[in-house]
């Protein structure tokens, strides 16, 4: 992974934006969910990691329940 500073901009940006998937950064860039985790963890403070990974797994979790609502 060698990306450029503005590229990896760009990663961040999309992984911040509740919108993005990851597999649309992974369209992209070629680069997995572990990929964008590393970059993240790598590239931004502690704290506002810790942050975005949480809002992640909540993100997450009401996509799988909605998904059962769905499919009920």
């Amino acid at each position: 992974m060698n990306f450029t500073q503005s590229e990896i901009s760009h990663i961040i940006e999309m992984a911040w934006d509740d919108q993005t998937d990851f597999s649309h950064i992974t369209k992209i860039y070629d680069i997995d969910e572990g990929d964008v985790k590393k970059i993240m963890k790598k590239n931004i403070k502690r704290k506002s990691y810790e942050i975005w990974r949480k809002r992640i797994s909540q993100r997450s979790a009401q996509k799988t329940q909605l998904q059962g609502r769905i499919d009920a």
